[in-house]
């Protein structure tokens, strides 16, 4: 799956949490927005780091 697809997943996600009031202020959204991205930022660094890895063998 694409960056930018994964990106429309995780607002997909914020809009829902938002739409059934998990998220009540702009602090809360912002929170789970940089958590969001920080989950999604590890995953795309460990999918560098295996392939990075696999390369150099």
């Amino acid at each position: 799956m694409g960056e930018q697809e994964q990106y429309k997943k995780i607002l997909k996600k914020i809009i829902k949490e938002t739409e059934s009031f998990k998220i009540q202020s702009s602090e809360e959204l912002i929170q789970s927005l940089v958590h969001e991205l920080g989950q999604f930022n590890k995953m795309v660094n460990k999918s560098n780091n295996i392939q990075t890895n696999s390369v150099s063998k």
